[in-house]
């Protein structure tokens, strides 16, 4: 399982790279965007997760290589839980990216790269990784990459958007009944107890996710 997980990283050369220009990019586009370093340390890694990931199962399916896998003796499920492991690993290194960006940024004395990383940066990332997952894999395994390219771009394009325009509603919209209702609960619950509520929620998504990936690609024909 862990030489999946490698291949899927080996294989993206250009895509790492590519990533890291964006980590550089994200910043500077997105200052002034939600909160102080929303750009570089959340959107930032979030993207480059979703590069990686996008980019692992367009080789897969480019070079066959699920028919190779599964002429190897390997387990269905661990090829799945791969995938799904593999998803960690590309938000970590989406992380990394922009710790290194904003470390070096900081000498530039710039406003976009004033801010630090934060746990709530980091949680917001994992969660955020966890639902794109939970909704790509399953969709991508039962009909693969090729045909679920415009159920991929409306995907990716949600991800890159919504939450950029949900901070800016919330933020122009202080009266509405939701905003304000959402506000009370984050003024009024403790920041362990928001995060962790978050993470479980995820969490639970997530392998229930994986679990009708296992059961589709179990029964996929190759």
């Amino acid at each position: 399982m862990l030489n999946l997980i490698i291949k899927d990283i080996a294989i993206q050369k250009k895509t790492l790279l590519y990533a890291l220009l964006y980590s550089i990019f994200a910043p500077i586009a997105f200052f002034s965007k939600g909160p102080s370093g929303f750009g570089l340390y959340v959107l930032s890694p979030v993207v480059t997760a979703y590069m990686l990931i996008s980019f692992a199962v367009s080789y897969d399916e480019k070079n066959k290589s699920e028919i190779v896998l599964n002429s190897l003796p390997l387990k269905r499920k661990d090829i799945v839980l791969s995938k799904y492991i593999s998803v960690f690993v590309f938000a970590f290194i989406g992380i990394i990216y922009s710790i290194l960006v904003g470390f070096i940024g900081k000498a530039t004395g710039l406003p976009m790269f004033a801010a630090s990383i934060s746990l709530l940066n980091i949680i917001l990332v994992l969660t955020s990784v966890c639902i794109f997952t939970s909704i790509f894999f399953p969709v991508y395994f039962k009909f693969g990459y090729i045909k679920m390219n415009f159920f991929n771009v409306i995907l990716f394009m949600s991800f890159l958007f919504v939450p950029t325009a949900t901070i800016e509603y919330a933020t122009s919209n202080p009266n509405n009944v939701l905003v304000q209702k959402i506000n009370y609960f984050i003024n009024n619950t403790s920041s362990f107890t928001q995060n962790s509520l978050a993470i479980i929620i995820c969490l639970i998504i997530f392998l229930i996710s994986l679990m009708i990936s296992i059961r589709i690609y179990k029964n996929k024909e190759f």
